[in-house]
C-alpha cells in the first residue's frame, strides 16, 4: 500500500502511529521524499490478519488526511494527540476543550476527536495536553474536588502561575473554598459560573 502526504512531518505521524497500534513484525515501513512523501506499507501474514491490519493502517491515514483541515475545520484523532505526548499524570481530555475555548479558539469534542475551526496545529494540541498534564500532576497529592483542579488547572496555564500562586488567587476572587472545617478545596459554584468568572479575569 502506498500513502501519500503533504509533508515530512505528517508522514512522521501516521508512521508512528502505525507503530504504536501495530505491534507486529510483519508489517514493513519505508518512505521516500521525491515528489511529495510517500510511504509504503507491506503486511505479511494470514489473509484475515492482513486485511485487519489494512483496515486499521487505513483508519489511521484518514485521520491524519482530517487533520489537513477542510474549509477551515480541522479534526484531530485524540489517540494521536496522546500518541505524541508526554504524559505526567492522567488528565480529563475535555479540559483541551475549556482551555480553547478560553483562548477564543471554537473547539468541541466529537467522540473520539477533537474538532476546531480556525487554525490550531498537531503541535498546540499536543503541548496544551503536556502542560495540563504537568499541572495535574503537582496537584495529584493535594487535596482538591476533582471540578476545582480543572479550574486552578486553566488559570494556572493561562496565567502562567503556579499552584500555589493560583489557589491563593482562585480563593481571593471567591472561586475556590475549603469544603466545612475540611482543607478539601472545592468550587464555590457550579463549573460552568465558575468557567465564566475565569473568563472574567483572564481578560
Amino acid at each position: 500500500m502506498v500513502f501519500t502526504f503533504n509533508d515530512v512531518n505528517e508522514a512522521l505521524t501516521f508512521m508512528e502511529m502505525i507503530t504504536s497500534r501495530i505491534k507486529s513484525k510483519e508489517v514493513l515501513i519505508r518512505y521516500d521524499t521525491g515528489s511529495g512523501v510517500r510511504v509504503w506499507v507491506s503486511i505479511q501474514g494470514e489473509p484475515h490478519e492482513v486485511s485487519l491490519y489494512s483496515m486499521e493502517i487505513r483508519r489511521i491515514y484518514d485521520d491524519i488526511k482530517l487533520m489537513r483541515g477542510k474549509s477551515g475545520v480541522y479534526v484531530y484523532d485524540i489517540s494521536i494527540i496522546l500518541n505524541k505526548a508526554r504524559l505526567n499524570a492522567a488528565i480529563p481530555i475535555d479540559l483541551v476543550i475549556d482551555i480553547l475555548h478560553m483562548r477564543g479558539i471554537n473547539a468541541e469534542m466529537e467522540g473520539s476527536k477533537i474538532r476546531i475551526v480556525g487554525s490550531a496545529i498537531l503541535e498546540d494540541l499536543v503541548g496544551i495536553v503536556e502542560d495540563v498534564s504537568r499541572v495535574y500532576g503537582e496537584m495529584i497529592d493535594m487535596e482538591i474536588s476533582a471540578q476545582a483542579k480543572r479550574v486552578i488547572a486553566i488559570y494556572s496555564l493561562l496565567m502562567g502561575k503556579s499552584i500555589k500562586d493560583s489557589i491563593k488567587d482562585l480563593l481571593g476572587h471567591g472561586l475556590l473554598s475549603r469544603y466545612g472545617d475540611t482543607e478539601l478545596l472545592v468550587l464555590s459554584m457550579d463549573y460552568k459560573h465558575a468557567l465564566l468568572k475565569l473568563q472574567e479575569l483572564i481578560e
